[in-house]
């Protein structure tokens, strides 16, 4: 690696371990008509440099790493000897890691005038602005625009953002985050989730071998960024531009942590191969989510199974990526890695798991003048739609003869398919992709199709996807467990009669949801714990702490009547949500009973005060925003070892104290239906009454589940 020291303008060669390069910024800009050459820094003086415009940008790069306290600068422009092929194929696949492991990135922008210049100069100190927080006038930079930039803007561990006089006017993960989140499409969570074990601080301790040299731990970049679904980070890439088509490839290397040869000549076949390298990596089947434009594609010119140009990601599905690294629980982490669906590319195919629905595609055909009726499929990945876990994208196949071999058609669309639908018609936009879920038979113009599909028909099968004819990573959202019912993600549905209200919780294990609300990662993995009860075989599900703010109005207690005037008031109801699944004993000879879903509701102090099991249970002020409130972690931990002291056999005749009189713990029998519960008033007031009943679902469907408590306030 060749560094500029900052000092002398003139390079300098580091051949020897990692660990011995000096911390050095590193410069991120777009190129120009005459930039500094290897060739320019290594032959001409400093002073024939001097008259080349293109050397202020150098001089400037070197004149800011001092000030910063640094003795090395590394410059594309002139620290590559891009007259080597093999050079040069060396640094474009070391390119991310040079800019990982450098202590400070500066982003200059050629074209961006702060108006710094225009200050007093009085206010003209240390050579920095801060924009308006409103301000976004950098925005239409040309550096936004090209390729080669993202992975400058992502990989280093500080950012510095500069204008065109060298003037700082924010950072990456201070004042500008939002905006430049905004921008590059680029998701904030990728700039929060911490890198090593240091504190915050700009600039960050530089990166050697992948190890951070400040606190010894790895950076974990790579791990963080894989929790992103392939297709979301392509289209983070899909507006920008490079001036060669192979480097709208080379250029994401580093975002997916490939490795390829350079192979400049072949064209936009270097972004199939980049597909095939992250299809042969990973296992997201994100990668099948692209869209080509709404024109009609010929047949001898269809892409297969892999996307064509990266552009056809630019309009991404709202897919939940794995979960942060750093979150996994351990002890799911050997059987979630282990039930991901196998697949493999080859010649011809790319080959993986998927459920595959039959349905019925009716379009007009301009050959026969008139709507033709096709048997195709739909292709259902195993994905998620961050604001509903049910509900997951397919892309539509044909069968082409063979066994399990077929090709994708109508590559314009993605068709969510909502499992609790188990008959639909849908009509679909080929014009702009609008779907309309109204039932229908019939083609309503010649820029639409008609699907109509049954998923009591859905099956799982090992399926080949033409590559001829566009990558795929199967992650299964729902491991195995140990044992008991099967689990999924909690959600709460609220319905409020007349009124206005929040919710916020207080504590919750498991976690729930909201479907007002979009997920970040995919939910993690809990379990059913068994309850040690005679006669009957019970299972807790979930604990739940919700408060509710009601907004209502009522007449004071005043003389003014016959005109009193109407007061608007807010009161809150401290609600305890409890539910399981149950089953009578199975008895010899006979077949096992149905599960039946159980729920009880009480007072939430009162459960708290009678529902005490250790002193480690939880404490009103201990609850999320409450004065005392411990992490949320530690709020998880305690929840859980509650609901597992709970499940004891002498907790099984518990009762609660309530207003209306004490109220058993858990159901007295299974005969009777215990899935819904009730509460005639959650205030602790006397003059307004709001009666709240919770009733929990399971929704079971194409081999996943989930649960709704559905709450109704009034």
């Amino acid at each position: 690696m060749r560094l500029l020291n900052a000092h002398t303008c003139r390079l300098e060669l580091f051949n020897g371990a990692e660990t011995e390069i000096p911390p050095y910024a590193i410069l991120s800009h777009t190129w120009g008509d005459d930039e500094i050459s290897f060739q320019d820094i290594t032959q001409l003086s400093l002073e024939d440099l001097s008259y080349r415009a293109s050397f202020y940008k150098v001089k400037e790069g070197c004149d800011q790493a001092r000030r910063d306290g640094f003795d090395y600068i590394w410059i594309d422009t002139c620290c590559i000897d891009k007259t080597s092929s093999a050079e040069l194929s060396e640094a474009i696949n070391s390119m991310f890691k040079w800019y990982q492991q450098s202590a400070l990135c500066y982003v200059y922008l050629s074209d961006f005038d702060s108006g710094f210049s225009y200050l007093p100069t009085a206010q003209q100190k240390n050579r920095e602005i801060d924009l308006p927080p409103d301000d976004t006038s950098f925005f239409s930079s040309r550096w936004f625009t090209r390729g080669w930039t993202l992975q400058e803007l992502i990989a280093p561990r500080s950012v510095d953002f500069f204008d065109k006089n060298w003037i700082r006017f924010g950072t990456r993960d201070g004042d500008l985050l939002d905006r430049v989140c905004k921008r590059t499409g680029v998701w904030p969570q990728l700039f929060s989730e911490p890198r090593c074990a240091c504190p915050g601080g700009d600039p960050a301790p530089p990166v050697r071998d992948g190890i951070c040299m400040e606190c010894h731990k790895a950076d974990c970049l790579p791990q963080i960024l894989d929790t992103f679904a392939v297709s979301v980070k392509m289209s983070w890439a899909a507006s920008r531009v490079t001036t060669r088509k192979e480097d709208a490839a080379y250029c994401l290397l580093g975002l997916f942590s490939i490795n390829m040869p350079m192979l400049y000549g072949e064209g936009d076949k270097a972004f199939l191969r980049l597909q095939e390298a992250i299809v042969r990596q990973s296992k997201d089947q994100s990668i099948l989510l692209w869209k080509a434009g709404p024109s009609p594609i010929p047949q001898e010119r269809a892409p297969g199974c892999l996307a064509p140009l990266c552009e056809t990601f630019k309009d991404p599905e709202r897919i939940v990526g794995r979960r942060v690294f750093s979150n996994v629980d351990r002890r799911y982490e050997a059987d979630f890695l282990g039930n991901m669906a196998p697949m493999e590319i080859t010649d011809t195919v790319l080959r993986t798991n998927l459920w595959i629905c039959p349905c019925t595609v009716s379009a007009y055909d301009p050959h026969v003048e008139g709507d033709v009726h096709r048997k195709l499929w739909l292709g259902i990945l195993d994905l998620a739609y961050d604001d509903d876990y049910l509900a997951r994208p397919a892309i539509l196949l044909e069968h082409m003869g063979a066994v399990d071999f077929y090709r994708r058609v109508y590559h314009q669309l993605i068709v969510t398919v909502d499992p609790r639908e188990i008959n639909t018609s849908l009509s679909l936009s080929l014009d702009q992709d609008v779907e309309s879920r109204f039932p229908t038979h019939t083609l309503t113009d010649r820029t639409s199709i008609v699907i109509v599909r049954s998923l009591d028909q859905a099956f799982k099968k090992d399926v080949g996807i033409l590559l001829q004819q566009s990558p795929i990573n199967a992650v299964r959202t729902n491991p195995s467990l140990e044992g008991g019912p099967a689990t999924g993600p909690v959600y709460f549905v609220v319905t409020a009669h007349e009124m206005q209200y929040r919710m916020d919780s207080g504590g919750s294990h498991p976690p729930f949801s909201r479907y007002t609300s979009r997920a970040t990662q995919i939910p993690s993995p809990w379990t059913f714990k068994k309850c040690d009860h005679a006669g009957v075989d019970r299972y807790f599900g979930g604990i739940h702490f919700v408060n509710f703010t009601i907004h209502t109005r009522r007449v004071p207690r005043t003389d003014s009547w016959p005109d009193p005037t109407l007061q608007v008031v807010q009161k809150r109801g401290y609600v305890a949500i409890i539910w399981g699944i149950q089953r009578t004993l199975k008895s010899v000879g006979k077949e096992e009973h149905p599960w039946q879903l159980w729920c009880r509701v009480f007072n939430m102090h009162n459960f708290i005060e009678c529902a005490r099991t250790s002193d480690d249970d939880l404490r009103p002020s201990q609850l999320y925003l409450e004065q005392e409130a411990l992490s949320p972690g530690e709020i998880q931990r305690r929840m859980g070892k509650q609901r597992r002291r709970l499940c004891y056999s002498g907790y099984q005749a518990h009762w609660i104290r309530q207003k209306t009189g004490p109220k058993s713990l858990f159901p007295t029998s299974c005969e009777e239906v215990w899935s819904e519960d009730s509460m005639p008033n959650i205030l602790d007031d006397d003059d307004i009454s709001i009666r709240l009943s919770a009733r929990v679902v399971m929704t079971e469907a194409l081999g996943r589940t989930l649960f709704e408590l559905k709450v109704n306030i009034e």
